[in-house]
C-alpha cells in the first residue's frame, strides 16, 4: 500500500502537474542551506549559520546553536519574519542544529524524519510546528507541493558519521547526539517549477519515474556522492544543476566562500557539462531567480 501511494503521488506530479512556469527566487545560505521564495510559499532547506569548528565535531564535544550567528545569517540571507516550512534532509549538526531557534522565530513548520523531529522537539520546537514524514509521502505547503523521497548519506572514511535512527540523548548535548537518522530528499513543485533537493543522494539514484526537473540541487561533498552524480543528472535531466555542500562549513560564513578539503569542484563541473543544460554556482546570500 505504501509503495502504491508513493507511485501515485509521483505520477500526479510528473504527468498532471502545472505546465506554465513562474519565477522562484533562490538564495544560497551556505552548506546545504537554501531559501526558496515564490508567491504563496516561503521555504527554508537545512539552514545552518552557527558553523561550529571542526574540532568540536571531531572530538565529540558539546555543541549548541549560536543565537548571534543565527540572527546574522537570517538578516544576511533576507529570510522573512514568517517562513511556511523548513525542510530537513537529516539530523547532523550542519543541517538541524539551527532549525529549532529558526522555527521558533519564523513560525515555520518543520518537515523532517522521525529522529530529526525528536531532536528538534527536545530542543524546544513545539509539537504543533513539527511534522514527521516518510519516503513517498506528499505535503502541501502553501502554493508548493513537496514529495519526500528516499536518500542516503555520504560516507566519510568508509562510514556514515554519527549513524543511527534513535537519538542517543535528549536533549542532545554533544555532536554525536545529532544522529543522521533517516536521510530524505525532496521534490518541490512550486509555480510550475520542479526542484529536486538532496544532501548526498541515494546509491540507486533518483527513481526514473520522477522525470525531468527544472533545477537539481545535489550534494557533492564526498567522493561517493560525486561517483553517483552522472546517473543522477542522467535521470533528472535538469535545466539547471546546482552543486551543493561544497563549501567548508567549519569556517564562519563571514569569512567568505572556500571549498571543503574533500571536494572536487573541477571534476563536478566536468560532469555537469555533459549532463545538464546549465550548471550554476551561487555565492552566499545573493538571490537568483529560476524562471
Amino acid at each position: 500500500m505504501h509503495a502504491m501511494r508513493s507511485a501515485f503521488v509521483l505520477f500526479l506530479l510528473v504527468f498532471l502537474g502545472p505546465v506554465s512556469r513562474g519565477a522562484v527566487q533562490i538564495t544560497y545560505l551556505g552548506t546545504n542551506g537554501y531559501l526558496l521564495e515564490a508567491p504563496g510559499c516561503t521555504l527554508l532547506i537545512d539552514p545552518y549559520f552557527t558553523r561550529l569548528p571542526l574540532y568540536r565535531a571531531g572530538f565529540d564535544l558539546t555543541v549548541q546553536s549560536d543565537p548571534q550567528r543565527v540572527a546574522w545569517g537570517l538578516r544576511q540571507g533576507g529570510v522573512p519574519r514568517h517562513v511556511d516550512a523548513i525542510l530537513v534532509t537529516h539530523g547532523h549538526i550542519d543541517h538541524l542544529l539551527d532549525v529549532p531557534p529558526i522555527a521558533r522565530q519564523t513560525g515555520a513548520r518543520v518537515i523532517a524524519s522521525r529522529s530529526s523531529v525528536e531532536l528538534a522537539h527536545a530542543m524546544g520546537t513545539p509539537l504543533t510546528q513539527l511534522q514527521h514524514v516518510r519516503w513517498g509521502e506528499s505535503v502541501q505547503i502553501g502554493s508548493s507541493r513537496v514529495v519526500v523521497l528516499a536518500a542516503s548519506h555520504d560516507r566519510v572514511l568508509g562510514r556514515v558519521p554519527f549513524p543511527g535512527d534513535r537519538p542517543r540523548h535528549l536533549p542532545p548535548r554533544v555532536a554525536s547526539d545529532w544522529i543522521c537518522g533517516e536521510p530524505i530528499a525532496f521534490l518541490i513543485t512550486v509555480k510550475g517549477q520542479r526542484i529536486y533537493v538532496d544532501s548526498g543522494g541515494t546509491p540507486d539514484g533518483p527513481a526514473p519515474r520522477i522525470g525531468a526537473v527544472d533545477l537539481a540541487i545535489l550534494g557533492v561533498a564526498m567522493p561517493d556522492a560525486r561517483a553517483r552524480l552522472p546517473e543522477f543528472l542522467r535521470r533528472l535531466r535538469p535545466r539547471y544543476f546546482l552543486a551543493s555542500h561544497q563549501d567548508n562549513f567549519f569556517r564562519p560564513l563571514e569569512a567568505g566562500y572556500s571549498y571543503g578539503p574533500l571536494t572536487d569542484p573541477r571534476g563536478v563541473e566536468r560532469v555537469a557539462r555533459s549532463f545538464a543544460r546549465h550548471s550554476i554556482v551561487l555565492p552566499y546570500f545573493q538571490p537568483w531567480t529560476l524562471r
